[in-house]
C-alpha cells in the first residue's frame, strides 16, 4: 500500500493517477456517510379511447390492502432489486390488470419524491405512461378488481367515472374535489399526465396510438377533444389537417357509411421514434 503525505496527496492519486482497479479497491476501504435509502416503487398511467362510445379512459384498481384498502389507485407497486423501473411497470401492470403492455408503449412521466406521499414511509415513485387500446382486465396481487374509467374534461374540471364511482380533479392546482378520492398522491399523477398530453400533443401527436393502428382525421381530432374539453365539431378539420399531417402517413381509406370513404392514416414511425428517444 502506497503511504501519502497527507490525506488529500492520497485523496488526489487515486482520483487522477491510479488505475480504475487500484481506486476501486481503496475506494471500498475508505468510510463514507451513511444515508438512509428510500423505497421505490411504479406507478402506471395507462389511457385508451373507445372508438363507438367516444370515450377516453384511464385503467384504475380498487387497492385491496392497507393503506389506502378500497380506494382507487394507478397500477403499480415496489421495483424489485433484480430489475428497472420500466420492466416494474411492466411487471406490476400484468399482475394487477392483466394488461400486457411493452417497451414500445410506455414512457416515462415524471418522478414523485415529496415527503409524506406514502404513509408507509419515504417512498419515491416513478411514473409511466402508455396509450394503448382498451383490453379486457383481471385484477390480480394486491387489487380487488380493476375497471376502465371514463375521463370527461368540463372546463377546468376532471372527472374520471364508473358506475358509481366519480372522482373529480382541479385542473388548475390537480387537487381531489368530491368525497371519491384516489389513494396516496395519485391525483397528481393523472394531472400531470393529463397535463402533459394537453401541452404537447400538437407537436407531439403520441396520444393517437390510442386509436390504433390507423385511423381517420375525423377520429383524430375527437380525441383532441376529449384533453381541450370540446366538441370535436369545434376543431376545424381543414384546419387541423393541415396542422397534423407533417406527422401522418397516408395508408388508404375506409369506408365510414353514406358517402365517400374517408382517407386513413397512421402515425409518421420517424416521429414515434423522435419522441421516444426524447422521453
Amino acid at each position: 500500500m502506497k503511504t501519502f503525505a497527507s490525506k488529500k496527496d492520497e485523496k488526489y492519486y487515486y482520483n487522477h493517477q491510479a488505475s480504475e482497479e487500484e481506486f476501486l479497491i481503496w475506494y471500498k476501504q475508505q468510510e463514507h456517510p451513511q444515508y438512509e435509502s428510500p423505497s421505490l416503487t411504479v406507478d402506471d398511467v395507462l389511457l385508451c379511447y373507445n372508438k363507438k362510445e367516444d370515450a377516453l379512459k384511464v385503467l384504475l384498481v380498487q387497492r385491496d390492502t392497507n393503506p389506502y384498502k378500497n380506494s382507487w389507485a394507478l397500477p403499480g407497486g415496489f421495483v424489485n432489486p433484480n430489475e428497472s423501473t420500466e420492466m416494474s411497470c411492466i411487471r406490476e401492470t400484468k399482475e394487477e390488470t392483466g394488461v400486457l403492455i411493452t417497451l414500445d408503449q410506455i414512457q416515462q412521466l415524471h418522478a414523485f419524491s415529496e415527503p409524506n406521499r406514502d404513509p408507509r414511509g419515504w417512498v419515491v415513485t416513478v411514473s409511466y405512461l402508455a396509450f394503448i387500446g382498451e383490453e379486457p382486465l383481471t385484477a390480480g396481487d394486491d387489487a380487488k378488481t380493476a375497471r376502465w374509467f371514463d375521463i370527461r374534461r368540463e372546463n377546468n374540471r376532471l372527472f374520471l367515472t364508473s358506475e358509481n364511482v366519480q372522482i373529480i380533479l382541479d385542473l388548475k392546482t390537480g387537487e381531489s374535489l368530491g368525497p371519491d378520492r384516489l389513494a396516496f398522491d395519485h391525483n397528481l399523477i393523472i394531472w400531470t399526465a393529463f397535463l402533459q398530453v394537453l401541452n404537447r400533443m400538437e407537436h407531439d401527436p403520441k396520444i393517437l396510438q390510442v386509436l390504433g393502428d390507423d385511423f381517420t382525421i375525423t377520429e383524430a381530432r375527437k380525441v383532441f377533444a376529449k384533453f381541450l374539453g370540446e366538441d370535436f365539431k369545434r376543431i376545424d378539420h381543414s384546419n387541423f389537417k393541415k396542422a397534423m399531417l407533417r406527422y401522418f402517413v397516408e395508408i388508404g381509406e375506409r369506408p365510414v357509411g353514406i358517402g365517400r370513404p374517408s382517407k386513413i392514416y397512421r402515425l409518421d414511425e420517424q416521429v414515434l421514434t423522435k419522441n421516444k428517444i426524447e422521453n
